[in-house]
């Protein structure tokens, strides 16, 4: 597996919320697009199970950006485009982009810093640094799209949802997380978002 192709592939999940962050989409739009995404990875998933050949194939085809428990269970794309379509769907644009962001951004800052430069141990592989270069790189976009307040709220309950997921869980936990963490606290101190 080449990890920079990897979190890539982890980037280009930010195309359809950004289209839709910046009008070029309608919230049905981007709803239909990511929902249909998850319909057909889940169907290739479900045939990668069922033929060997096709599985064989596919395996050849995306070596380069499978980690290797993919090969014998799903793909961490199915709970990636899940929390995305979920946190579409239920947070305000900005909060759906911002919290978006953390999972594409702030988790491939934890792998590329954690996994090279990573010393200390602190949870199932998970380093302190990898942690700190994912709240980093969250409190800074949180901080462009939703002030310093929401961005510690926010950029903190990626982190620590990134440090506790295990495996592939974090494509789902750290989008919902966050989203839900802005959320309540713009709603319930005022500070900022919720619209």
């Amino acid at each position: 597996m080449n990890v920079y192709l990897r979190k890539g592939w982890h980037i280009l999940g930010l195309a359809v919320p950004a289209l839709y962050y910046f009008g070029l989409l309608t919230k049905t739009w981007a709803l239909i697009l990511v929902g249909a995404a998850a319909a057909v990875v889940v169907a290739v998933e479900i045939f990668r199970y069922a033929n060997s050949a096709f599985a064989e194939l596919f395996a050849r085809a995306f070596r380069r950006i499978m980690r290797t428990e993919e090969y014998s269970a799903f793909n961490a794309t199915i709970p990636y485009l899940i929390s995305s379509f979920l946190v579409l769907l239920i947070f305000p644009r900005v909060i759906a982009w911002v919290a978006l962001a953390f999972l594409s951004l702030g988790d491939t800052a934890a792998e590329l810093v954690g996994r090279p430069a990573g010393r200390i141990r602190i949870a199932e592989g998970k380093t302190l640094e990898g942690t700190l270069a994912c709240f980093g790189v969250c409190f800074l976009v949180g901080w462009y799209f939703l002030g310093w307040q929401l961005a510690l709220v926010g950029a903190s309950a990626a982190a620590l949802a990134e440090l506790v997921s295990g495996g592939l869980a974090d494509n789902f936990t750290i989008p919902l997380a966050a989203g839900a963490a802005v959320w309540l606290v713009g709603y319930f101190t005022h500070v900022g978002p919720p619209a």
